[in-house]
């Protein structure tokens, strides 16, 4: 499909979805999506920045009163889904793996009142995601770090990092990136 066909196919899906969504989705017109699913609740608000694209299918699903925002020039690969309910924010120049998973809550299977346990998930700017990777509620990942493919991420990762997880043991390393 040349550009000017997906520049036109996109901004027709953006137009459908803001009707259907009114105020509860902040977007620019230009946008680079590949069969995206998008889902916001009636208390949940979804913000795009400027020439998100993606590669194959894509799910952003914002529930409850859920705050998702993706950052400007962010691009996702096949298969990666977006799951908020409490608050998720992608920073500006992010390259997110096939196959990733984005989750800011869990089910509460105790169920000792609320049926999910939620948090914040931040991921800062320019940070690159390998394939498979899950991260999960609570979890801050600084600017200009490299999550390894396979990682399952879930807590406070400093900026500047390289951060992976060793198969054979289950120990997590986090080491400085050389400039």
């Amino acid at each position: 499909m040349n550009r000017f066909m997906r520049a036109l196919t996109s901004a027709v899906r953006i137009l459908l979805w803001k009707c259907r969504y009114g105020g509860r989705l902040r977007t620019s017109w230009v946008q680079g999506f590949d069969r995206p699913h998008l889902e916001i609740a009636s208390g949940a608000h979804v913000q795009l920045g400027e020439r998100i694209q993606n590669r194959g299918d894509l799910y952003l699903i914002c529930g409850g009163k859920g705050e998702l925002r993706l950052g400007g020039h962010v691009f996702l690969n096949t298969g990666c889904s977006v799951s908020c309910m409490e608050k998720t924010v992608i920073g500006d120049y992010c390259k997110i793996g096939n196959y990733t998973v984005i989750v800011d809550h869990d089910h509460n299977y105790r169920n000792d009142g609320s049926e999910f346990l939620t948090g914040e998930i931040v991921i800062g700017s320019r940070v690159w995601i390998g394939a498979n990777v899950t991260i999960l509620r609570n979890t801050h990942i600084g600017d200009d770090c490299v999550i390894a493919a396979g990682s399952i991420v879930k807590g406070d990762v400093p900026a500047g990092t390289l951060y992976y997880q060793k198969r054979q043991t289950q120990q997590t390393v986090i080491a400085r990136r050389q400039p």
